[in-house]
């Protein structure tokens, strides 16, 4: 008898420890019927990264607004542009073709293990753009004459992976790489598949995560 009073006196006071613990941390707890609830947040980011467009280096901007659902996972809108004109070994009285355009749309990012100080997370971005090829002649060095010569709308999926660090509770940085997948592009002098390719991007991110 006194072997199971000491017993359930025991699974008892582990029992309390482990509430105790799980209170301190801010957990809630999880049952079988009836909901908890939920935490919510949101952030907004900006970023910019590299990638290949036409053969050429190209830069790349990005803007993302989301509502992050218990700290796991994000959805909002996310927009990037780019351009291949990087200003680089033009000489004066020259010309020059220039692939630029941006998209945008809806975003969806499972966060995986957010409270570690170091994860992962794999941002989808589904949406539409708009693409423009341009014909540039420069008198000189970052003076030019720009004039478009086609335009060209698409579809677009750009799923991502990335690694972010927590900096402090509301500031986030990430680096990551994703890949353009777009419908064709009918765009006079480049190839329909022309924007697929790898982009590598680092992101700063600022809310409530």
């Amino acid at each position: 008898m006194k072997k199971l009073l000491f017993g359930f006196l025991f699974l008892f006071s582990a029992v309390l420890a482990g509430y105790a613990q799980a209170d301190s941390t801010g957990d809630e707890l999880k049952t079988l019927f009836g909901s908890r609830p939920h935490s919510h947040g949101a952030y907004i980011g900006l970023s910019g990264g590299y990638t290949q467009i036409d053969s050429r280096d190209a830069f790349t901007t990005g803007f993302r607004a989301a509502w992050v659902i218990d700290h796991g996972f994000a959805v909002g809108l996310a927009a990037g542009g780019f351009s291949n004109d990087l200003y680089v070994g033009h000489s004066t009285g020259s010309n020059y073709s220039s692939l630029q355009g941006g998209y945008g749309g809806l975003l969806l990012q499972p966060i995986v293990l957010p409270r570690f100080p170091v994860h992962v997370s794999f941002p989808v971005l589904l949406g539409a753009g708009g693409a423009m090829s341009l014909q540039t002649h420069y008198y000189e060095p970052y003076e030019a004459d720009w004039n478009i010569q086609d335009e060209a709308f698409y579809l677009i999926a750009e799923p991502a992976v990335e690694v972010e660090l927590n900096l402090v509770k509301w500031i986030r940085f990430s680096v990551g790489a994703s890949y353009r997948f777009t419908s064709p592009l009918n765009l006079q002098g480049y190839s329909s598949d022309e924007l697929h390719g790898f982009s590598a991007n680092a992101t700063l991110s600022f809310g409530k995560f």
